[in-house]
């Protein structure tokens, strides 16, 4: 008896080790991972939320838009450039302030990074327009594209003159852009193309819906009214067209192959609202039908060539067709069963070698293009942090994002703050109850990141409840990125810059004009801040409360399973 009561004890000691081990551990916290507020950055006023973030292609520089609600139909908007090497920070003047920047919308870098572009929409005292501009980093050498304004207030006073422009794309090569402009008076919307700082605009082809993409940098896809979807140069000569198979059918819209050797085109019966697509080379040949399919009384296809994925810088296609994936290859344009399952938002490894989806809404997989090596990654819990909460501000975000280099994956999980655990039912039976927010305030979605193979699973934003995290843009080296965070009961957000190499990062930013950040020959070197007080929030240093805990979404059901084994061995040796 006493030799089974030694044993039973030493097993029980095994448990509780086992446990203290996986509390120790269940989600490893990376000292190195640095989450900084963006607000505690740009030491910005009350009221103001982050709009966007944009990185630089050169990585170096973040741009963030700003905005204040100063009436019901008035914004105040800022626009602040960021130095993630200097840790400089200051505000581009365009030469407006206050309310008379109501209109102007987020900032964004041109392909060479050389320059920002921006656009201002809605009404002025001459009407409603949409503009593009573009203009140095500092906000020098501004222009409205495709007009003589070379001075913002200009442009805002004058907007329903300019008219609407939309939809702009970049040339192969970045030298060009082609866009939509409605201008006043005109029922039809004109193709337009200009060079690259906006200069120089003439018109190619109008049409109701013209979608243009460029083919080639000389080159340019559009849709015509007549349902063809045609090829012209840049004199407006026609130089080839795409038709329906069934000559009663239109195309709707297409979509080029990011090498641009394939089309994909999606066509449809005028009066109708089921459409399907077609694939074939850019010249035309191997034309192949049956890629996709939409049906006009299923509200998930409203929207098209949303179930279609370019392969990265190739001309696989992979395709989502009632939650199985198939994969559109070769020179037949053959199309393949790649998965048969629960699947959802797949997206490509950056390499264009694998392809990432969630199965069954809550567990992550990759697998390789040719149909092997199917590998489970992490469970992110039935509810992730978009799908719990009804907000237009969540549907924005995908559940998962992986990083430009390929390497790790940033995700969202659904969590009770009190036990770190999935909900399982409980949150089911919340969505169902969408008019009592009250009970998703005892739900949190902290942000996880997961190596692509599964392991090295860390949580970078705490655990708090009534708030979910949300990934808004990699750095394109995949070193840092920016995220957004929701809270329930406040009509505002918080952005945040997440470091995840902190090693030999300051916390300390300054605050100067752009011109000087810009100009500054040493970035490295820089001055203290004038604020000496830490901005930053290391998740390492998260400390438990009632409010904010940090433990692991695999943490499940451990603690429980260890209890009713201790009861039990207790039970069974007083038997003995």
């Amino acid at each position: 008896m006493g030799f089974q009561m030694l044993k039973n004890m030493l097993i029980l000691f095994l448990l509780s080790l086992s446990v203290i081990v996986g509390l120790a551990n269940p989600a490893s916290e990376d000292p190195n991972i640095n989450v900084t507020s963006l607000d505690e950055i740009l030491q910005i006023e009350k009221g103001f939320m982050t709009i966007s973030t944009e990185w630089s292609p050169d990585v170096q520089y973040l741009l963030v838009t700003c905005s204040k609600s100063d009436s019901p139909s008035t914004n105040i908007v800022k626009h602040y450039l960021l130095d993630t090497n200097s840790h400089t920070f200051g505000e581009i003047d365009y030469g407006v302030h206050g309310p008379d920047t109501n209109g102007i919308l987020q900032a964004k870098w041109t392909p060479s990074g050389d320059k920002i572009c921006f656009e201002v929409s809605g009404y002025g005292p001459t009407g409603p327009g949409n503009c593009y501009i573009f203009c140095n980093s500092d906000g020098t050498n501004l222009r409205g594209v495709g007009t003589n304004y070379t001075d913002l207030s200009k442009i805002l006073e004058n907007r329903g003159d300019i008219g609407s422009q939309r939809n702009l794309k970049w040339s192969p090569d970045s030298s060009k852009i082609a866009f939509e402009w409605q201008k006043p008076g005109n029922a039809s919307t004109g193709v337009f193309i200009a060079n690259g700082n906006g200069t120089n605009a003439h018109e190619l082809s109008s049409a109701t819906y013209p979608q243009p993409a460029w083919y080639d940098s000389g080159k340019v896809f559009i849709v015509t009214d007549e349902g063809t979807v045609d090829l012209i140069n840049e004199s407006s000569d026609l130089i080839d067209t795409f038709q329906p198979e069934d000559k009663d059918e239109k195309y709707w819209g297409f979509s080029l192959s990011p090498d641009r050797k394939k089309i994909l085109l999606v066509s449809g019966l005028p009066d109708s609202f089921d459409l399907h697509t077609y694939i074939s080379d850019t010249d035309g040949s191997n034309l192949k039908g049956n890629v996709s399919f939409y049906d006009g009384d299923n509200p998930e296809d409203t929207n098209i060539l949303t179930k279609e994925y370019w392969q990265p810088n190739g001309s696989l296609l992979l395709v989502n067709q009632n939650r199985n994936l198939y994969i559109v290859e070769g020179n037949e344009n053959n199309k393949r069963l790649l998965y048969e399952g629960n699947a959802s938002e797949p997206q490509w490894f950056p390499d264009g070698k694998k392809i990432l989806f969630v199965e069954n809404k809550n567990k992550l997989y990759s697998i390789d293009i040719d149909g092997t090596n199917l590998s489970f990654i992490t469970n992110f819990g039935p509810t992730p942090s978009h799908s719990w909460y009804n907000s237009d501000k969540i549907d924005r975000f995908s559940i998962y994002s992986i990083s430009p280099s390929g390497d790790v994956i940033v995700f969202a999980s659904a969590l009770n703050p009190d036990t770190g655990k999935f909900y399982k039912n409980e949150t089911d039976k919340i969505l169902e109850s969408e008019n009592d927010s009250s009970k998703y305030s005892s739900i949190a979605a902290p942000l996880f990141i997961v190596n692509c193979n599964g392991s090295s699973l860390t949580q970078v934003t705490p655990t708090t409840k009534g708030r979910f995290d949300m990934l808004r843009r990699w750095r394109p080296d995949g070193k840092q990125f920016t995220i957004e965070s929701y809270s329930l009961y406040r009509t505002d957000w918080e952005d945040s810059l997440v470091d995840l190499n902190n090693q030999n990062s300051s916390s300390m930013w300054t605050n100067m004009t752009v011109t000087k950040i810009i100009e500054r020959e040493d970035p490295a070197t820089v001055g203290k801040a004038q604020n000496s007080e830490s901005n930053s929030i290391n998740t390492s240093q998260v400390t438990e409360n009632k409010e904010t805990t940090n433990k692991s979404p695999s943490f499940m059901f451990l603690q429980l399973f260890v209890c009713i084994m201790g009861v039990w061995l207790l039970h069974k040796a007083r038997e003995q």
